[in-house]
């Protein structure tokens, strides 16, 4: 099982540092959509526009009263973190060792309403290998408006595994 065991190191959100190309064109498209108002709609995301993206994403819905639900999970969040499907709250979804830093990366962009660029290591280890298992991945937190009486914001992450 992966775990987190570093100190998460939180980045300027900005092209040169989204070292993904797929990250970096789902910002151009966040940009591109936010125009200049304060957040795009997400009545306006087109998930054809960045269909690169969609394997790598986790999409939340934020509540007023700051509880998350995870709504949509991509193929392979759910393939190589082992994230179901359904819609769910985040205390059903993540273990109690990472739930604390998920929720608070998720309240930050809540409160702030601004873009969040997060990297991090996981390690792991596994029977057929003695030696811990490392790899470092980069989690970019996109807010979105919504019109809805209990739903704050909408905001879509997109994880990217380093090479």
């Amino acid at each position: 099982m992966a775990e987190t065991i570093d100190i998460p190191k939180v980045l300027e959100v900005s092209e040169l540092n989204i070292k993904s190309i797929v990250q970096a064109n789902l910002y151009r498209y966040w940009l591109q959509l936010k125009a200049d108002r304060a957040l795009p709609n997400w009545q306006d995301f087109d998930p054809c526009a960045v269909r690169e993206s969609l394997p790598d994403i986790m999409l939340y819905d934020a509540y007023e009263d700051g509880n998350f639900f995870v709504c949509i999970t991509g193929e392979n969040c759910r393939e190589n973190l082992g994230i179901p499907s359904k819609r769910s709250p985040l205390e059903d979804i993540f273990p109690a060792r990472v739930l604390g830093d998920v929720k608070s990366r998720l309240t930050h962009v809540l409160d702030s309403a601004k873009p969040h660029l997060v990297q991090k290591t996981m390690s792991w280890k596994v029977e057929a290998a003695p030696e811990e298992q490392k790899r470092a991945y980069t989690v970019l937190f996109l807010p979105f408006r919504i019109d809805h009486p209990q739903i704050k914001l909408k905001i879509l992450n997109s994880i990217y595994f380093h090479r």
